[in-house]
């Protein structure tokens, strides 16, 4: 009897946590995966020529000297003064790393709970050499890729281009984001996917343009806030279910890959 007890618990349990995963978007990949792993890497390689040039003052000076000890101390301070300035400047763009992949974990905590229907796939990278995707949504208005942008400061639109603090960002994201998508088409036209819609989306995370949002050059400007509507309006035909299930294999395929 106490073992039947437990079985139908069990069994509860199963059925429930089933239940509750068939109600939300499947999901693949990591979140911030790219810039918490590669982010360090990109900030601390010009440690290696800063101690490979530390080395040869240290083999010039000893045991035989080479060069003359003025010269050593000189430049010794001269690797201090670069060295702290290295420092300041890796602090500022680690930090900017991580706050990148703390803005792509949002985002992706948002997107797993689109209902069922929806796949969502975090830190993809199609190709080797091609560009690694933040979020790519399958979804049956259609196929979304965001950019997902982390900023402080003032965020305006001018000429076609986001300016943050009325600079033009080393990344142009409406450029960036235009570029994934494409490169995502010619990915699933190469593979012998249908064609199906693809939505550009740069998403600001805890910070709202000045202009408020809007559609620039075909690509849509929203915050994690609004993040949800971009899917509800859905087309007037939605893509097929068998379209949206072909392209959702291949990119499950090139997750697991």
């Amino acid at each position: 009897m106490r073992k039947n007890v437990q079985q139908l618990i069990q069994l509860f349990m199963e059925t429930g946590t089933n239940t509750e995963e068939s109600r939300f978007a499947k999901v693949y990949g990591s979140p911030g995966q790219g810039p918490r792993t590669l982010g360090p890497l990109r900030v601390f390689w010009p440690l290696a020529p800063i101690c490979l040039a530390a080395g040869w003052v240290l083999h010039a000076a000893l045991p035989v000297p080479k060069i003359s000890t003025s010269q050593a101390g000189f430049l010794f301070i001269l690797l201090a003064v670069v060295l702290a300035l290295f420092t300041t400047w890796s602090a500022k763009r680690l930090r900017s790393f991580l706050k990148g992949a703390e803005g792509e974990e949002t985002v992706a905590r948002i997107l797993s709970f689109l209902p069922s229907g929806h796949t969502v796939f975090n830190d993809l990278q199609l190709d080797p050499g091609g560009p690694a995707f933040d979020h790519i949504v399958v979804a049956p208005a259609g196929i979304f890729v965001i950019e997902t942008k982390n900023w402080s400061g003032k965020i305006t639109f001018e000429e076609g281009q986001v300016l943050c603090n009325g600079r033009t960002p080393s990344r142009p994201p409406i450029k960036q984001v235009k570029e994934e998508a494409a490169a995502l088409l010619d990915h699933l036209s190469s593979v012998g996917c249908p064609d199906a819609p693809v939505y550009p989306v740069v998403c600001f995370v805890g910070n709202r343009p000045q202009d408020g949002l809007s559609n620039i050059g075909g690509v849509r400007i929203c915050t994690e806030t609004d993040l949800r509507t971009l899917f509800e309006n859905t087309l007037e035909t939605p893509v097929p279910a068998g379209t949206l299930g072909m392209i959702a294999d291949e990119l499950v395929r090139c997750a697991e890959s």
